[in-house]
């Protein structure tokens, strides 16, 4: 079966990197809010366990490497 390369059609093509940037900006967000939710959860530990505790109880739920 031989499949004869389609003319590129331009609109289609904006489209669809449309789309992907859309999609790149939603990961951005995202990552970012993650990275900023972390930075505040582990300032709250600290502050009612102290930086030891908080050290010592993250590592023990982070998974163990394989």
């Amino acid at each position: 079966m031989s499949v004869a390369p389609q003319p590129l059609d331009v609109a289609r093509l904006d489209r669809a990197l449309d789309r992907l940037a859309d999609h790149c900006e939603l990961v951005d967000r995202i990552t970012t809010h993650i990275e900023q939710r972390r930075v505040i959860v582990r300032s709250r530990l600290e502050q009612e366990l102290g930086p030891e505790l908080t050290h010592a109880l993250l590592a023990s739920l982070a998974p163990a490497r394989l």
